[in-house]
């Protein structure tokens, strides 16, 4: 009898087991790929340990926190963004990103949480207030720049704006275009590969602020919106992502970690 119930008390606690651990097992964490480009100030860009911060990644924890997510940022080439986006439902894109029609085709942008220009940094004294109008520089203006090239961060809208401006006889014919992994790079050239380098306001700002030979226009072109770009597939998620996104910006939110990444401005 002794033996009998030690069997079936063992019985027991085996299917109490069992059933623990069905119905108290946890769910697998949850996690979002953050892909960024680390060379665009105040957006992302390494800090003194080395680690990715800046707007996006403040945007992208916020986001997390939110949903329940674990963050892993990655930091990859600009132009390899996209496909890791398109590879993986729990990829975002958070570099800064243009909403474009091309990059519509491979992922889906989010809202809009942030908008910009397009500028030129240039060696001081390069052009005066004679070459600006209302303030703006037009991009034939760097025709001026002697024989040296123009210096973009590779697959950015300022890639674009140049390479059409080359291309277009009488607006920068005859001029090279040099592409770079990041504006900063690119900016470190000035001077010798190239005279100039266009990129979005507040990298070009914060660049030029952080030389003493350096200085930045607004070049006269259509404002930009900045987007997150996620998988075709992860309609939920991209739902979730916009009422957060909404959110930090009702709250004025991503002001304040633009303000923290930019040296206390934003405009």
């Amino acid at each position: 009898m002794k033996k009998f119930l030690v069997m079936l008390l063992t019985a027991l606690m085996s299917v109490v087991c069992v059933f623990g651990v069905v119905g108290c097992n946890k769910p697998e964490e949850k996690t979002l790929y953050v892909y960024t480009n680390a060379g665009f100030a105040p957006y992302e860009y390494l800090n003194t340990d080395n680690k990715v911060v800046g707007v996006d990644i403040d945007i992208m924890n916020a986001i997390g926190e939110e949903l329940g997510y674990n963050v892993v940022v990655n930091d990859i080439e600009f132009e390899q963004i996209l496909n890791e986006v398109a590879g993986n439902k729990n990829a975002v894109g958070a570099a800064g990103m243009t909403k474009k029609p091309d990059r519509d085709l491979v992922a889906t942008a989010s809202i809009s949480y942030a908008t910009s220009v397009q500028y030129v940094i240039v060696e001081k004294g390069t052009f005066t207030d004679a070459d600006l109008v209302d303030g703006k520089l037009d991009i034939a203006k760097l025709s001026k720049i002697a024989n040296a090239g123009i210096g973009v961060q590779a697959g950015t809208t300022g890639m674009f704006m140049v390479e059409e401006a080359v291309a277009d006889e009488g607006v920068l014919a005859g001029k090279n275009m040099f592409e770079y992994k990041d504006a900063i790079i690119a900016s470190q050239d000035i001077g010798s590969t190239v005279g100039a380098v266009v990129i979005d306001k507040l990298p070009a700002k914060m660049i030029s602020e952080a030389s003493e030979n350096l200085e930045c226009f607004e070049l006269d072109a259509e404002p930009e919106s900045y987007v997150l770009y996620l998988n075709k597939e992860a309609t939920e998620l991209l739902e979730k992502v916009n009422v957060v996104l909404q959110k930090l910006i009702d709250e004025g939110k991503i002001d304040q970690f633009t303000i923290n990444h930019s040296g206390g401005s934003i405009n």
